[in-house]
């Protein structure tokens, strides 16, 4: 079932309703955004931990709430391809199928696994694994209007999340130099400390 709950409707149509709520101009600044083939959800989960909450209100979609710690996602793709009139603006259906395109790149066969892994608990439109592959053209945040806002935040939680467990560290590729350098100097306090546990048993002897 198809939600736009938690909207204000002050009486005029319902295409002039919808138009006026998703067709807004950006606000957020997008200059250093970056929306490479790391981001998607798989790692926003595995990497930032940050917990996908399936939809069914299409206002909610990319929503980051509690504490950026969950993320909404609209699943009804099957929904959106059928959408040939015009009750969205122009290029909204397009623009929402590519954020679900981003997140969950159809070429990505370990994201189609884990959409089946999650699709086992709840009943979600598997279409939403099949709305294609974003190419790095494509990828630009200039590229998206009515969801960039949402973008940009998305993307700035999950740049500013550090890895708090063994497997975040060991998944996060964003900054490798950072993951060789923790790894060496880990490596070497080991053997440092064996050394000298070593030369204290040497003197005792």
């Amino acid at each position: 079932m198809i939600r736009f709950g938690g909207l204000a409707w002050s009486g005029n149509s319902l295409k002039e309703f919808i138009h006026s709520y998703f067709h807004t101009t950006p606000a957020l600044g997008c200059e250093r955004v970056k929306l490479d083939e790391t981001f998607n959800a798989r790692n926003l989960e595995r990497i930032a931990g940050i917990e996908i909450v399936w939809t069914d209100n299409l206002a909610d979609h990319l929503r980051v709430t509690n504490g950026d710690k969950k993320v909404a996602i609209f699943h009804h793709a099957s929904f959106l391809e059928y959408q040939h009139g015009s009750t969205f603006p122009p290029g909204f259906i397009h623009e929402t199928l590519r954020t679900l395109a981003l997140l969950f790149p159809q070429s990505d066969k370990a994201t189609r696994k884990r959409f089946q892994k999650a699709s086992a608990s709840c009943t979600l439109d598997p279409r939403l694994v099949r709305c294609g592959h974003l190419r790095a053209d494509d990828r630009q945040i200039e590229n998206f209007i009515f969801w960039r806002d949402r973008l940009v935040i998305l993307k700035q939680v999950f740049d500013e999340a550090q890895p708090s467990t063994l497997s975040q560290w060991w998944y996060d590729r964003r900054n490798v130099v950072i993951l060789v350098l923790t790894i060496f100097f880990g490596v070497v306090q080991c053997v440092e400390g064996a050394l000298q546990i070593y030369i204290a048993y040497l003197q005792i002897k």
